[in-house]
């Protein structure tokens, strides 16, 4: 998970599918971003062909994956392109905002882009127009987040059905829509294994302990993401908590969003810390980039500080205390220790190659849904965003 502490406005950008481009970008996908930085040396998928099938027959797709690992959108782009589609992507602003050729190039490999904090109205009229005309799946991730646990789900965003929802009722009779559930899981190899203990050693002396090489794999990886939480309370609550690691982390989430919160007004709609988080980010970069009144020196530098205490929050949040402890796993140990990388030295080491596993789930019929009254066009997100994480639920399994 990386820190958003920006400033910048927001500039919609828009899908701009280049063909001559495509050949290139899936090349350097496939050996530079999945072979080289991602270490992805095989990808075994299934339930793909069915996909395919409505795709060709011009129904409306959308393609829903769980949000694991950086690498989710480089193996979906690959995989899809093996069963001959070319899908659109949502992404999140900031990749975009890297440089300008990269976000160029996303462009024209059929990425837009979207404003997680806010109501981006480009970005839903995009989708809904996409899959209006049918000719290529959408993917969105309805998760948004990156949360390195590839066994457990975080609570969907409702706005991957509404969108949904919406653009079905516009089809003609000759279109359906189809939500796609697609779990995404990724296997080690046990050479892997062989990395743990350094990069354990560098993770320890970035917080200014002494290596314990010698100390158990899964007690060192415990006391260490415990030494980051008590470092974290003591940074912004004064001291360091006692007790469950997972009270302890529920409580500084809290914390951190209870304080920013008094000085914003509540979204009533944000329910989930993920969503107070992203309520929390439109206020505060909405009154940075307020030019009719420009925040102070002093004002603005407190806002900053807000964004680090709501980033600090979902941090808090994406940890999952006995995540190691109920299955000590190779690909869990692995998971745990690139998470604590990302926090720790601001991106994941992927040492040793790894498979990729994706299952696309039965398609989900969002016009007979509707048709049948099952789930209603308007109103029905909430119920269409419970089906959808049934489903990826099942395939993580």
């Amino acid at each position: 998970m990386r820190r958003l502490r920006n400033d910048l406005p927001y500039l919609f950008r828009p899908p701009q599918m280049r063909g001559w481009l495509r050949p290139l970008g899936l090349m350097v996908n496939r050996r530079i971003h999945l072979a080289r930085k991602y270490r992805i040396e095989t990808i075994r998928d299934e339930g793909f062909p069915a996909v395919r099938e409505l795709s060709d027959a011009g129904h409306s797709l959308m393609l829903a994956p769980n949000h694991s690992d950086h690498s989710d959108p480089h193996v979906i782009m690959e995989l899809t392109a093996r069963h001959g589609m070319r899908p659109y992507f949502m992404g999140a602003r900031e990749i975009f905002e890297v440089s300008p050729s990269a976000g160029w190039a996303l462009q024209g490999m059929g990425v837009f882009s979207v404003d997680r904090d806010g109501p981006d109205l480009s970005a839903i009229k995009t989708s809904i127009s996409l899959l209006e005309r049918g000719t290529d799946p959408l993917v969105i991730f309805p998760e948004g987040e990156i949360y390195h646990h590839h066994r457990r789900l975080d609570p969907l965003n409702e706005g991957v059905a509404s969108i949904l929802l919406k653009a079905a009722t516009r089809l003609t009779e000759s279109k359906r829509a189809f939500l796609v559930p697609i779990g995404l899981r990724f296997f080690h190899d046990p050479a892997v294994e062989a990395t743990f203990r350094d990069r354990l050693s560098r993770l320890e002396d970035r917080i200014g302990w002494t290596p314990k090489p010698a100390m158990l794999l899964d007690e060192r990886v415990i006391r260490l993401a415990t030494g980051v939480l008590a470092l974290k309370e003591t940074e912004y609550l004064g001291r360091a908590g006692t007790g469950v690691i997972q009270e302890r982390l529920s409580q500084l989430c809290e914390n951190m969003l209870a304080i920013v919160e008094d000085r914003y007004p509540r979204d009533a709609k944000a329910v989930t810390p993920p969503e107070r988080v992203r309520a929390l980010r439109y206020r505060i970069r909405r009154r940075l980039l307020d030019a009719a009144n420009p925040p102070s020196p002093a004002a603005r530098e407190i806002l900053l500080d807000d964004l680090d205490r709501v980033f600090t929050a979902l941090q808090a949040h994406s940890y999952i205390g006995d995540y190691l402890a109920v299955d000590p796993s190779l690909d869990r140990r692995a998971e745990m220790i690139m998470k604590l990388e990302e926090d720790l030295l601001g991106f994941p080491i992927y040492p040793a190659a790894r498979t990729a596993r994706v299952t696309a789930g039965e398609p989900i019929p969002v016009s007979d849904l509707i048709d049948s009254g099952e789930v209603p066009a308007k109103g029905g997100a909430l119920q269409l965003t419970g089906i959808l994480e049934q489903h990826l639920a099942e395939l993580l399994r």
